[in-house]
Formats: C-alpha cells, structure tokens, sequence
C-alpha cells in the first residue's frame, strides 16, 4: 500500500468515526438550523406548519398563530415633487 492511500484510509476511518457522523448515522428525524428534530416534531417555518415524517418536512397547512412579517418600508420608488421633478 502507497503511503497516499494510507493516508487516505486514515482520513476516512477518522470521518467515519467522529461524534458529527456518528449523530447522522444514528439521528432519525428531520434536519432545521443544524439541528435534528425526531420524528413527529411540528414547527412554524417561514408561516408554513410542516412535520417531520420519514426524514423530510412535510407541508401540514399554514401557521395560524405565527404573526406575518412586517413589510419593508425602506428604499422602493422615489418621491417626486408635484411638477414631476425631485
């Protein structure tokens, strides 16, 4: 064996054995910020209820309590004089 892939096989049994791959080998649940969630969780995402089934976010229905964002009152069209000038 070449000293390359000895390295190679070093750095992939390192991978395989870290805390990070552990957790994703071993999590069931759904994936949100970095985080895992176990199956059955719902949650509010961007005013859309979804629920973690098999592994993936499924789309349950709207957010009735979740308040919607406020609109963007910065920047957009110029106001013009009364003559149509700035």
């Amino acid at each position: 064996m070449t000293r390359t892939e000895c390295l190679l096989l070093a750095a992939a049994a390192l991978l395989l054995s870290s805390p990070a791959a552990a957790q994703i080998e071993n999590e069931d649940g759904c994936v949100y910020n970095r985080e895992v969630y176990p199956e059955g969780t719902q949650m509010c995402q961007s005013g859309d209820l979804v629920r973690c089934e098999d592994g993936a976010w499924s789309q349950m229905g709207d957010c009735p309590n979740e308040p919607l964002p406020s609109p963007n009152t910065g920047g957009g069209d110029i106001d013009e004089g009364e003559d149509g000038e700035d």
